[in-house]
């Protein structure tokens, strides 16, 4: 039995139902806590009436710490304050034997029994998904799939991760943190039995993508293969409009990604938007957000095998990070 847990507000309903769908879809033994960030996403997930999956709200718990962190963060640094929080709150409010935290914009393309396995079989604690790519301004583990145990060592790093989040998560860079995400960092050289996943088919997302082949349900690197677990949709905008689904990615994506992943997740979003959300939609469009900047991201695609496009990257990221913090609020 697996045990997983996320977090979304009414905003990210559409995706958030779209991961949980998928997830079942392979892996129908599953249990599953949702943590609805607003009152709207709860009642939206109570229609749904979705088996194995389990539904409570941010505003019906009680936290002098949350009401806290609330008063001076962004909405989305509110969200992923929580994720510990609420990863630690369904662990032992459950008393779960383990528990994966999943962010909400992820499709299952395959079971994630296997890397359930592998974790197991090292005798983890904690389980922690690389970015799998040299790019690590924000962290060398990704905020997607992380995994914790029930017992001494799993439970210590997650109140330290919780404890951490609950007084500083903000997105900018600063005293090597970031967000909640840096603090991953730093568990294994803090706690026992922390694991890396060394499955590449997990977490397959805009900032990797590009380093793999794909075929027949697999991942391909550097001649080893994986089967396709997820991928991260960051950087996907969904919107309704006119009775179009229309799906917006930030990133240049070649013919493969898009038929692999983009295309069927497309069709999703278009089954759980008509179904689950009452709306009517009568066809799909897949485009860049910004034509301008897409046609720069295929140049630099090009460019990348013959210039340190990632390094230099990184040096403009580091910039645009470095102090932003916006308050906290409800639009």
């Amino acid at each position: 039995m697996m045990y997983f847990c996320t977090l979304f507000d009414a905003n990210y309903a559409g995706k958030g139902i779209a991961m949980i769908l998928s997830l079942l879809e392979h892996i129908p033994g599953s249990v599953l806590y949702v943590m609805a960030m607003d009152r709207k996403c709860s009642e939206i997930l109570d229609r749904c009436n979705l088996d194995n999956v389990f539904v409570e709200c941010i505003e019906d718990l009680e936290s002098p710490e949350l009401d806290k962190a609330r008063s001076d963060r962004s909405r989305a640094e509110f969200c992923w304050t929580c994720g510990s929080f609420v990863t630690s709150y369904f662990l032992h409010k459950y008393s779960l034997p383990h528990i994966t935290y999943l962010d909400s914009d992820l499709m299952f393309f395959s079971s994630p029994e296997c890397v359930l396995d592998d974790l197991e079989a090292e005798n983890a604690s904690v389980g922690l998904t690389p970015h799998f790519t040299d790019q690590t301004l924000f962290g060398r583990y990704c905020v997607q799939y992380v995994y914790f145990k029930n017992n001494e060592s799993g439970v210590a790093a997650l109140d330290w991760w919780k404890g951490e989040c609950l007084k500083w998560c903000y997105s900018k860079l600063e005293d090597g943190k970031y967000g909640d995400q840096k603090y991953l960092d730093y568990l294994g050289e803090r706690f026992e039995n922390v694991r890396e996943i060394s499955n590449r088919g997990v977490g397959i997302a805009y900032w990797n993508m590009n380093s793999y082949s794909f075929g027949n349900g697999r991942v391909y690197y550097s001649g080893q293969s994986w089967p396709i677990v997820f991928f991260h949709y960051s950087g996907f905008v969904v919107s309704i409009e006119d009775k179009r689904l229309c799906l917006r990615h930030t990133m240049y994506i070649n013919d493969t990604v898009r038929e692999t992943f983009v295309r069927p997740y497309a069709d999703l979003l278009k089954s759980v938007y008509e179904k689950y959300l009452g709306l009517s939609v009568d066809s799909i469009s897949i485009r860049p957000l910004n034509p301008v900047k897409h046609a720069i991201k295929h140049l630099a695609y090009i460019l990348m095998r013959f210039l340190p496009i990632e390094k230099i990257d990184a040096v403009f990221l580091k910039l645009k990070y470095r102090e932003r913090k916006s308050p906290y609020s409800e639009r």
